[in-house]
């Protein structure tokens, strides 16, 4: 990030304090923190008022003077409420401080009973709203941790054979990520066989089988924004029933990709993937068909029944149905999609990096 970038962000975040008569806000969050300046660091509050400052401590002090360049620096020396409190309560311009409702009411008591002559209110992340439209930065930093997943994904699967475990992919696709100088955005899912129908399975001991069906969920983390991608395909020749799930899922996923333009309603986009699937008789997902994807893997907009709201250009969301049946094996196809003026574009494109395991069917 550069310094008019995180200026123009925060002009944006005083904007709205403005409107909400608050003269300085608590934000706690982390990705809240990275996306107004740039520090990718943890266990740090930002101070945005007449001053933007980051309070931190010494374990991230060279890294905030190297990245932060949305503010000032302060070291605290003593715990992170009294500091915050302190830097406040010198600051005679502020009255009323707004804190993100994110904090715990530990935390929020303490601050209140900290601070002198001051109101404090929690407020609903205004940051959320801000870090919704993605800005050219924002996407190429998604589109290349994309890519990048992609090569670690081929690289892992060199590994694939009969009696490897869930674990033991899962760590392998890691480790290529790492061995690249990224990082995992979120625990790799593995899934062999009847674990797929367990959306969130963690890779454990079970063996892969000849005629196996697998399902791999992975992130990779770039300077702080997340891809998440999945792929479901067989080991050897897939069974009749797996074949004609997997296609209703691409399918309905196609479907929903296709209503992906600004303006679209959020819900008729999860619509359009769950018809998708019913028609052709089998049961739809129980989770949303997608959700907004940045500093954080789950995020604003989501693509739900009950959603309320429009696409907007700049939104960047995934678009994941699937079909999960006990016993026998889950299936999801998951993309990450952004909103153009034109339409949408899909970030996480695999086909060109031809994975050359020819046992492998439906990837």
């Amino acid at each position: 990030m550069n310094k008019q970038t995180a200026q123009t962000r925060l002009a944006k975040l005083r904007r709205q304090l403005r409107r909400q008569a608050l003269d300085a806000l608590i934000v706690t969050s982390p990705a809240n923190v990275t996306y107004l300046t740039g520090f990718l660091g943890e266990d740090s509050w930002l101070l945005v008022g007449p001053r933007t400052v980051l309070v931190t401590d010494s374990r991230y002090i060279e890294q905030a003077q190297e990245e932060c360049v949305g503010g000032q620096i302060h070291q605290r020396t003593e715990p992170m409420i009294p500091a915050v409190a302190g830097l406040l309560n010198r600051c005679k311009q502020v009255a009323a401080v707004g804190i993100e409702d994110t904090c715990t009411m530990a935390q929020f008591g303490a601050i209140r009973k900290a601070l002198k002559n001051k109101t404090l209110k929690a407020v609903c992340c205004p940051v959320g709203p801000l870090r919704q439209i993605k800005d050219t930065d924002e996407v190429d930093q998604v589109r290349r941790a994309a890519r990048a997943g992609w090569t670690a994904l081929a690289r892992a699967l060199a590994h694939l054979r009969p009696g490897l475990t869930e674990g033991e992919l899962a760590g392998e696709l890691e480790s290529q990520m790492r061995r690249m100088g990224l990082r995992p955005a979120f625990d790799t899912i593995v899934c062999f066989g009847p674990n797929g129908s367990r959306n969130h399975h963690q890779p454990g001991s079970r063996k892969l089988r000849k005629a196996d069906t697998i399902l791999i969920d992975f992130g990779v983390r770039r300077n702080g924004y997340c891809s998440d991608t999945t792929r479901t395909f067989a080991f050897g020749r897939a069974g009749d029933e797996f074949a004609r799930a997997y296609e209703a899922v691409r399918v309905a996923q196609q479907a929903a990709i296709e209503r992906i333009r600004p303006g679209a309603a959020l819900k008729t986009i999860d619509a359009a993937a769950r018809e998708a699937i019913a028609q052709r008789g089998f049961e739809p997902h129980g989770h949303g068909t997608g959700h907004g994807l940045g500093l954080a893997v789950h995020e604003e907009p989501y693509l739900a029944k009950t959603a309320k709201g429009r696409l907007r250009v700049g939104h960047l969301l995934t678009v994941e149905p699937g079909i999960y049946i006990p016993g026998r094996f889950g299936i999801r196809i998951e993309d990450d999609v952004l909103v153009t003026e034109s339409g949408h574009t899909v970030l996480t494109q695999d086909k060109q990096f031809g994975f050359s395991r020819p046992e492998l069917s439906i990837l």
